[in-house]
């Protein structure tokens, strides 16, 4: 029985949580019985406290379909609320450059939370990308790495930045340049504007232009084709451009391990500065 095992007394089993996880999964008791594969008669006697000491079994199958934690119906904290398991099984669901997408989001924000500004330097993370096709940056080539920049009006205005290491943006930015963006995934771009977009696991920073119904990112310098915007779901805004942290800025790499999966598939941690 429930109160044997080591989730402790039958008193700490909260029937008002299942009904809560309920309304917030949108089942129904009946819908619950289904996906649970436990009798429609034996949840509501759960939940009207007429069963107060269910069977682990029990409860563990209804866990199982609520997409939830067992310690959702003691008094332990659970180590994944069930509201953040739901977001996890969903991503689950996603495709791998948009998994990566959300990857990137929390890492940013998570650094702007935890690298806090001082009064002359300011922390940023930096993205470098191994791999470069047709000018167009592979996401999951990505090198990560924390930079030290001077504090200033263009540093305080990024929330990242991109290390250019070819010369497929040359004229308008030559290898070397540390460029800032601000995230702004909600904000529509305009006429003109310096964005990159993640479309496809690729990377393009081009110029935004749209024409009527038509949407576009054209190169900044000829050599890569222009990107069409066909379909809002088919990219993702990942930041407008700011400015050049220019190089005579003292910059100093911090080191921000990741693995990295080697041509031949080895794992390594990536100790480049």
């Amino acid at each position: 029985m429930y109160k044997n095992t080591k989730y402790g007394r039958a008193d700490i089993l909260k029937r008002e949580k299942i009904k809560k996880i309920c309304r917030d999964r949108g089942y129904t008791l009946e819908e619950l019985a289904k996906i649970s594969r436990i009798p429609l008669s034996t949840l509501a006697k759960i939940s009207s406290g007429d069963t107060p000491d269910p069977r682990f079994e029990t409860m563990q199958s209804i866990a199982s379909a609520l997409r939830c934690s067992m310690d959702e119906f003691s008094d332990r904290e659970p180590k994944i609320p069930y509201q953040y398991e739901e977001y996890v099984y969903k991503m689950k669901q996603l495709a791998p450059h948009i998994k990566e997408y959300i990857k990137f989001i929390i890492d940013l924000e998570y650094d702007r939370m935890i690298y806090l500004k001082t009064e002359d330097k300011i922390r940023l993370r930096c993205f470098e990308f191994t791999n470069v096709v047709d000018g167009l940056g592979e996401y999951e080539s990505k090198i990560e790495k924390m930079i030290v920049a001077d504090n200033n009006l263009l540093t305080r205005d990024c929330t990242f930045c991109v290390h250019i290491c070819d010369n497929a943006l040359e004229p308008q930015f030559f290898r070397g340049s540390f460029l800032g963006f601000r995230y702004e995934d909600e904000v529509m771009p305009k006429q003109g504007e310096i964005w990159m977009f993640l479309k496809e696991g690729y990377l393009y920073i081009g110029r935004y232009y749209h024409y009527k119904e038509k949407h576009l990112l054209k190169s900044l310098n000829g050599n890569i084709d222009d990107m069409v915007i066909t379909k809002k779901l088919d990219c993702k805004r990942m930041g407008k451009f700011i400015g050049v942290i220019k190089n005579e800025v003292s910059i100093e790499y911090l080191p921000c391990p990741q693995l990295i999966k080697g041509r031949e598939g080895e794992t390594h941690t990536d100790e480049r500065l």
